[in-house]
C-alpha cells in the first residue's frame, strides 16, 4: 500500500502522549531541582532566569517561580542599562504568558511589580493593553484590577474612568466587572456618610434609573441585578454604639455594624475619668459586637455620678441615668430601619418592578428586588407582602430555598424587635422576648439579644444555629423546645443561665448533657422531656456534674 499515510491506532497515539507527558515531567523535575538548588546556594545568575522563564511559559501560575525571578532582580548589582533591559524583558515575558493565560493572578501581579520599578513607565501603553484585553474578555476582573492600578499611577481622573465604565456598560449591560468597577469609582467620587445609601442622593437617583433600564432590557441577566442590590442594601461603614447598660458591678456594651478595625478603641468614663475595665468579647473573636466587663471593685458612687459616657473610636456617647433601674443607659433604635429620602423614586421603581413581575412571574431577581425595595420604603407597611415574596421565591428558586428561609428568619426577627422597641421608653430596656413558633432557621443580628433575660425560641428550626446563642450572656431563662435538636456540641456557655428547656427534641447523648451542666454552674432546672436520651440517661453522672440542678424527664 505504497503512497498512503499511515494512520496510528488509538493505542499508538496514547503511547506517544504518555511519552510526551513523561518527558515534560522529567524536564520539570530537572528544572525545579536547579531552581531550588540555586536559590538555596544564593546563586542569582542568568541560568536561573532562563530556567524559570522556560517553566513559566509552560505554566505561568507557579507563583514561586515569579518570586525567584524577583529575587534575582534584587540580589544582583545591575548596571542601570542592564536593569532597564531586564525589566523590559520581563514585560515581554508577562505579555507572552497573558496570551496563554489572561486570568493569571501571578502574571498580573508580576506586571505591577515590574511597572513600579521602571524608570520611565509607559502608562498609556498599559492602558492600551488593558483595553485590548477587555475587548477580548470584558469580564476579566484581573485586568480590571490592573487597570485600576494603572489609572492611579498614571493620574487618570475618576471622571474619565467613570465615563469609561459608562461606555462599557452601555455597550453591554451584562458586563458584571464593569458594574463592579463602576461601584468603586462612584464610592471614590460620590461616597456618603449616610447609613442608608452608598453614594450622594443625586447620583444615587441617576444610578437607580440606569440599573432599572438594564434589568428591564434583560431580566434574566444577573450583572445589573447585583449592582441593584449594592444600591439598595444598607451601607453602614463605621461602627457605632447601639446599647450600653452600666451597673455598679457590670458594664454591657453592644456595638452596631461590622467592626473593621482591629483593635477597636473602647473606653468607659465616669465623671470624665476612665474606668479600668477588662472587656470579654462574645463571641470570642476580634470582630465581636457584644462586650461585657465585670468590675473587680464595684462603682459605689455610680448612682451619684454627674456624667457617664462611652468613647468608641473617636465618638463619645453620653448615657442617661434610670432611677427606676438604678443604672446608666444608652439606646439607639434607628439601627434596623429608617425611612429613606428617596421614597417617591423608590415607590416608582417598586411599581415598575411589580409590572415586570407580572410579565415575568418566575423571575427570582424581580421578586427579590421587590423585597429590598419594600423593606427600604416602609418595612411595616409591606411586611406581609415581603413574606409572600419570600414564599414565592422558595418555589421559583428551589435550589436556594434555604437562603430564602434564612432571609425570612432575619426579617421576622427584625420586625419583632422593631415592634418591641416602639413600646420601650427612653430609659427602659426590655428583658423578655418571645420568638416561638416562627420557624426560624437562623438567629441573625444576634447582638440585638444581648440584654434579654428571658428568651423563648421554642418551635423553630435552630438545630444548626446553636452557636449564634453566644450573645445571650444575660439570659437566665431560655426555651429551645421543639427545635429538632440532635446535638448540643455547639451550644455556647451562657454564664447567667438558670432555666433551660430542651423539651421535645432528638437529643441522645448523656455525655453532651453532662458537659452542658458542667459548663453552666448557675443552672437550676433542665427540661429534657420527650427526648430519646431520657430512656438511658445516667443520673449519677448528672449529680456529679451539678447536684443542685433539677432534671425533668417525665
Amino acid at each position: 500500500m505504497h503512497g498512503r499515510v499511515k494512520v496510528r491506532t488509538t493505542a499508538e497515539q496514547e503511547e506517544i502522549r504518555k511519552r510526551e507527558r513523561a518527558a515534560k515531567v522529567a524536564q520539570y523535575k530537572a528544572d525545579i531541582a536547579v531552581v531550588f538548588q540555586k536559590r538555596k546556594d544564593k546563586i542569582w545568575d542568568d541560568e536561573l532566569l532562563l530556567v524559570t522563564r522556560r517553566m513559566l511559559l509552560c505554566n505561568s501560575d507557579i507563583y514561586t517561580l515569579w518570586n525567584v525571578r524577583r529575587e534575582v532582580f534584587e540580589n544582583n548589582k545591575w548596571s542601570e542599562e542592564d536593569y532597564k533591559q531586564l525589566l523590559e524583558n520581563e514585560m515581554t515575558l508577562t505579555e507572552q504568558c497573558l496570551r496563554e493565560n489572561p486570568k493569571s493572578y501571578s502574571v498580573w501581579h508580576q506586571r505591577c511589580w515590574v511597572m513600579e520599578r521602571m524608570l520611565e513607565p509607559d502608562w498609556k501603553k498599559e492602558l492600551s493593553l488593558c483595553a485590548k484585553c477587555l475587548n477580548i474578555d470584558e469580564r476579566n476582573f484581573h485586568c480590571w484590577d490592573y487597570r485600576e492600578f494603572v489609572v492611579q499611577k498614571a493620574g487618570i481622573s475618576n471622571e474619565e474612568e467613570f465615563e469609561f465604565s459608562t461606555t462599557k456598560i452601555l455597550s453591554n449591560f451584562s458586563n458584571y466587572s464593569s458594574w463592579h468597577y463602576r461601584s468603586r469609582i462612584l464610592t471614590k467620587m460620590f461616597g456618603t456618610t449616610s447609613d442608608e445609601i452608598p453614594i450622594v442622593d443625586d447620583r444615587y437617583r441617576e444610578e437607580l434609573d440606569l440599573v432599572m433600564n438594564a434589568t428591564f432590557t434583560d431580566p434574566n441577566d444577573t450583572s445589573a441585578w447585583f449592582y441593584q442590590r449594592w444600591l439598595l442594601d444598607k451601607c453602614m461603614t463605621t461602627c457605632r454604639l447601639w446599647r450600653a447598660q452600666i451597673k455598679k458591678d457590670t458594664a454591657i456594651i453592644v456595638i452596631d455594624n461590622n467592626i473593621l478595625i482591629e483593635p477597636i478603641s473602647l473606653l468607659l468614663l465616669v465623671n470624665g475619668e476612665t474606668v479600668d475595665a477588662r472587656w470579654q468579647l462574645y463571641p470570642d473573636e476580634k470582630f465581636a459586637k457584644l462586650r461585657i466587663a465585670e468590675f473587680a471593685s464595684s462603682l459605689e458612687d455610680l448612682d451619684r455620678a454627674k456624667e457617664v459616657s462611652v468613647k468608641l473610636q473617636e465618638t463619645v456617647y453620653q448615657l442617661s441615668y434610670s432611677k427606676l433601674a438604678g443604672e446608666w443607659i444608652y439606646k439607639d433604635n434607628l439601627s434596623l430601619h429608617k425611612r429613606n429620602s428617596n421614597d417617591e423614586q423608590l415607590n416608582e421603581q417598586l411599581k415598575s418592578y411589580n409590572q415586570l413581575s407580572e410579565m415575568e412571574p418566575n423571575n427570582k431577581w424581580t421578586l427579590l428586588t421587590e423585597v429590598l425595595l419594600m423593606k427600604k420604603i416602609d418595612f411595616k407597611k409591606f411586611y406581609t407582602d415581603i413574606l409572600n415574596n419570600l414564599s414565592a421565591l422558595s418555589k421559583v428558586d428551589g435550589l436556594r430555598k434555604n437562603y430564602y428561609k434564612d432571609l425570612r428568619s432575619k426579617l421576622l426577627v427584625e420586625y419583632k424587635l422593631l415592634e418591641m422597641w416602639k413600646e420601650e421608653s427612653n430609659l427602659e430596656i426590655h428583658s423578655k422576648i418571645d420568638l416561638s413558633g416562627l420557624d426560624l432557621t437562623k438567629l441573625h443580628n444576634n447582638h440585638y439579644f444581648s440584654f434579654f433575660e428571658e428568651v423563648n425560641l421554642g418551635a423553630n428550626q435552630l438545630d444548626n444555629s446553636l452557636y449564634q446563642l453566644s450573645t445571650l450572656q444575660r439570659c437566665a431563662k431560655l426555651s429551645l423546645s421543639s427545635n429538632d435538636l440532635t446535638s448540643l456540641r455547639r451550644f455556647p456557655t451562657l454564664y447567667n443561665l438558670e432555666v433551660l428547656s430542651l423539651r421535645n427534641n432528638k437529643l441522645t447523648s448523656t455525655k453532651e448533657i453532662v458537659n452542658l451542666i458542667e459548663r453552666h454552674k448557675n443552672l437550676r432546672r433542665l427540661d429534657l422531656r420527650n427526648n430519646p436520651v431520657c430512656e438511658e440517661i445516667d443520673m449519677a453522672k448528672i449529680q456529679n456534674a451539678n447536684s443542685h440542678v433539677e432534671i425533668c424527664l417525665k
